[in-house]
């Protein structure tokens, strides 16, 4: 087997080349355009979908909110679904004065959470549209092949996912594919809720950076917690009861979930594969898959290079208050009990 050093040499060498359209990261990045030409959010996420799905075809956008990407009133063949009506949904967000509630359409299909979309909707669609869904849902696999079963023939589920290391999830773990098939299994009964063990690591570890939830690479600021240990014990309580209570299930970062979802098909669990790809803008990175689609044209091993790497090349984090990172390299060792510039081993 290629040594790790060699792989990343391979890997990123392969990377400085278009492996195909749409696939893996292309060439050197052409430098950022200015302010007047810079496209919108909108925009981008409009151009990713579409390089794969047609721009005539039917569309199921699920739980878009306020924030449509493909609405009717632009003139797209868009149905929506949703676990609230309208409604319910304008009620979910009163609190958040920079929303307009009049960007909230009408929601088509209402579903209960963990209710299959296959049992009330017998429509099929050219493009599902998941934006920033998949975190949340209970069972990734139970999701995807949700998604997959709503497809007409030809048809792309199209997912635009939050990267955890540019989110309020930047102290959380990425999800492990053991969990996500545990999840899958355990679902046969149908959770209607998140777990309390996902609820307590949510709340413990939801930081906002220089005051937002959300932020690009590079952006400088400190960390701050969001809960306090009171706030914490509450809503694990509240997990323990029937309500739905609406947080992130799952953390990815871009070639984690690529590698994720390989594996998924690989093991006959899931029936799509990835058909473009787009790494992070933003916050936030792009997948659509398909049914024949060729995979990302890349190796396992690669894949696993390129989402070390992802883990490895996190900001050193910095708290308010404190001026220096929470804890040093030296205090680190001194707490786990091992000598100055030894190194403790995994999982102490």
């Amino acid at each position: 087997m290629p040594s790790v050093a060699r792989l990343r040499k391979g890997v990123r060498r392969r990377l400085g080349r278009v492996l195909r359209p749409g696939s893996a990261t292309a060439r050197k990045p052409a430098p950022p355009p200015t302010a007047v030409d810079q496209p919108s959010r909108l925009d981008v996420r409009r151009a990713f979908v579409f390089r794969t799905a047609r721009r005539d075809g039917t569309v199921l956008e699920i739980g878009p909110a306020h924030n449509a990407i493909l609405p009717k009133r632009d003139g797209f063949r868009t149905k929506t679904v949703d676990y609230l009506d309208r409604d319910g949904l304008v009620e979910k967000y009163r609190s958040f004065t920079q929303y307009d509630p009049n960007d909230i359409e009408e929601v088509d299909y209402v579903i209960g959470v963990g209710e299959p979309m296959t049992n009330a909707i017998r429509d099929r669609f050219d493009l599902v549209l998941a934006s920033h869904v998949l975190e949340h849902s209970l069972s990734v696999i139970d999701f995807i092949n949700d998604c997959t079963s709503l497809l007409a023939s030809g048809g792309v589920v199209s997912l635009i996912v939050p990267d955890h290391r540019y989110t309020f999830d930047r102290f959380r773990e990425r999800s492990s594919i053991g969990r996500v098939i545990d999840a899958a299994d355990a679902d046969e009964g149908r959770r209607r809720t998140h777990s309390v063990g996902t609820l307590a690591e949510f709340t413990l570890n939801a930081v906002k950076h220089r005051g937002a939830t959300s932020w690009a690479a590079g952006h400088r600021g400190e960390y701050r917690f969001v809960h306090s240990p009171d706030e914490v014990r509450e809503n694990i309580e509240r997990a323990r009861g029937p309500e739905y209570i609406d947080v992130h299930n799952w953390v990815f970062s871009p070639n984690h979930l690529r590698l994720l979802l390989e594996d998924l098909h690989g093991l006959g669990l899931i029936s799509v594969r990835e058909a473009a790809f787009q790494d992070t803008i933003g916050h936030e990175f792009f997948l659509n898959l398909t049914v024949d689609g060729p995979g990302p044209g890349l190796s396992r091993e690669a894949l696993i290079v390129l989402g070390d790497d992802e883990r490895t090349g996190m900001d050193h984090p910095v708290f308010e208050g404190s001026g220096e990172p929470a804890v040093s390299t030296a205090t680190a060792a001194t707490a786990n009990g091992v000598a100055g510039g030894s190194t403790p081993e995994p999982g102490r």
